[in-house]
């Protein structure tokens, strides 16, 4: 059975974005300093497209910004991005 994949689009206090992506095993990931909302909604449709190739749907978070933190017991992955 294919598992939900959540994600959030965060506004930083620089201006630039940050996109939280939750995996229904608690697993989380983040990719952070889109310059633009643009390019987290590109990066967003990239997830997309990957996540449908093994049949997991991704959609927008529901649950409040502290349901998808970097607290607690859960893992954090940064997503392929490294600040400058």
């Amino acid at each position: 059975m294919p598992q939900n994949v959540d994600y959030r689009i965060i506004d930083r206090p620089d201006g630039q974005f940050e996109v939280v992506v939750k995996l229904a095993s608690g697993k989380i990931f983040r990719r952070s300093g889109c310059i633009s909302r643009a390019e987290a909604d590109t990066w967003i449709e990239g997830l997309r497209m990957l996540m449908a190739a093994i049949g997991a749907p991704v959609s927008i978070a529901d649950a409040t910004p502290e349901d998808i933190s970097t607290d607690g017991s859960q893992t954090m992955h940064n997503a392929g991005h490294s600040e400058p």
